[in-house]
């Protein structure tokens, strides 16, 4: 078991928060669940570490998007461990039209596949909510 983490790549400098270079520096690496050991220096799958955020994981499989959820912003499902990632094909839901979007990540172990579930708002309560399986390749709408 290991745990993932965005750190710094010099452990005991100290730095300032608002230095705009301690973001360039900084990298994912898998450090051992018992002796908090840095045992991997991950490859941050775009390339860049800046600007993505987890958005769930489940059996050390990852889902990382944009920081901050846009309409179009691409998916990625990401196994760290064996270095490989799938990026989910966008929506074929309209959602220019939603403010706000939150993505949620995980396993359904009865089918045996992993789950994306994106829900989306507009400013007047409206919402909707897709789900995206790994295994089909593909989203479906969740009807109220």
């Amino acid at each position: 078991v290991y745990l993932l983490c965005l750190h710094h790549q010099d452990f005991e400098r100290k730095f300032d928060v608002d230095d705009p270079f301690v973001k360039q520096d900084l990298q994912w690496s898998l450090f051992s669940n018992e002796t908090f050991e840095q045992r991997f220096k991950l490859k941050h799958p775009l390339g860049s570490t800046e600007h993505f955020g987890i958005y769930g994981s489940s059996n050390g499989v990852l889902c990382i998007s944009d920081e901050i959820l846009k309409p179009k912003s691409r998916i990625h499902i990401w196994n760290p461990t064996i270095g490989k990632y799938r990026t989910v094909p966008l929506s074929i839901t309209d959602d220019t039209k939603f403010g706000y979007i939150a993505l949620q990540f995980g396993f359904h172990p009865v089918v045996n596949d992993y789950k994306v579930v994106r829900m989306m708002c507009m400013d007047n309560k409206a919402f909707a909510v897709e789900v995206f399986s790994l295994a089909t390749n593909s989203w479906k709408m969740i009807e109220a």
